[in-house]
């Protein structure tokens, strides 16, 4: 592992379903500590694990087996928004914390013992923008040197059509973008990934908020199609601009919401402990 590749450590509240043990409570049962319930001798054949209490119990007369809640790997995968805007190279370049962003996720699931995997969404999806769960890290990174480095694409609208390329089994998925996108198209995309546990990432430059003078001639650029403006700033024009952003956090935030996803905005310089402390405070 490079030593300046972070990780962060990551949990499920709510129990997965895999025959493969792992780190996360699953639902399976098995080899591990903690009980789950009672069951006959011959519905669970281990003798070691009788238990003589409640075999006196059973008003059968049958031996009573402990069996105990099997721990489960989880498939980890990153859901990316590879339109325009997400190429846009500011004070905080978005395709440089993708990258980061994208090899932290990997490392953290291989550390867990977890299979990661990639979904690259532009205008429509293109195999060259995915890796199956289980890819090793130098597919990862060979993926991720790709990223910093393509041309950014129209637009996003493949991301409505993620979630059918996702297992059927709850994965954990990280839905990395920047939503500028109309957000009429957000349920489209959300409601695909209901059944995973998914987690929003919303990628903006503090620059898209901040810095613009009180007063002068600013050019304005869409990021997604390009298209410039110059306007003249001034005081209320700025204060404006700044309630429009937190207008769409709040707007965003409850979208998000509705389907039982809490965003986290990253607007800085990616720093992994962030992500830990999302999952400290979220149950999943």
């Amino acid at each position: 592992m490079s030593p300046s590749l972070q990780t962060f450590s990551y949990r499920l509240a709510r129990p997965g379903y895999s025959v493969f043990p792992g780190a996360h409570p699953g639902e399976m049962v098995g080899s591990g500590q903690l009980f789950k319930r009672h069951e006959s001798l011959l519905a669970s054949p281990d003798p070691r694990r009788i238990d003589l209490r409640a075999s006196l119990l059973d008003p059968f007369g049958g031996y009573r087996v402990r069996v105990f809640q099997q721990h489960s790997k989880l498939n980890v995968y990153a859901v990316a928004d590879l339109s325009a805007s997400m190429g846009s190279a500011g004070i905080q370049d978005k395709r440089q914390t993708l990258a980061e962003l994208v090899l932290s996720i990997a490392e953290s699931a291989r550390q867990a013992g977890d299979s990661f995997g990639f979904i690259g969404c532009g205008e429509r999806l293109d195999d060259r923008d995915r890796l199956p769960a289980g890819a090793p890290m130098p597919a990862v990174r060979r993926l991720t040197d790709r990223l910093r480095s393509q041309a950014p694409q129209a637009g996003s609208a493949a991301m409505a059509y993620a979630g059918p390329l996702l297992p059927t089994r709850r994965s954990l998925v990280f839905l990395i973008s920047d939503c500028h996108f109309s957000l009429g198209s957000l349920p489209a995309i959300l409601q695909p990934l209901s059944r995973h546990a998914v987690v929003p990432l919303v990628l903006w430059q503090a620059a898209e908020t901040a810095g613009l003078p009180d007063w002068g001639l600013v050019r304005f650029q869409d990021a997604e199609n390009r298209r410039s403006r110059t306007m003249l700033t001034r005081p209320a024009l700025k204060q404006r601009i700044a309630d429009s952003f937190t207008a769409r956090r709040q707007q965003l935030r409850q979208g998000f919401r509705r389907f039982g996803m809490e965003p986290l905005f990253l607007t800085g310089p990616y720093r992994a402990e962030l992500l830990t402390a999302y999952f400290l405070g979220q149950p999943l």
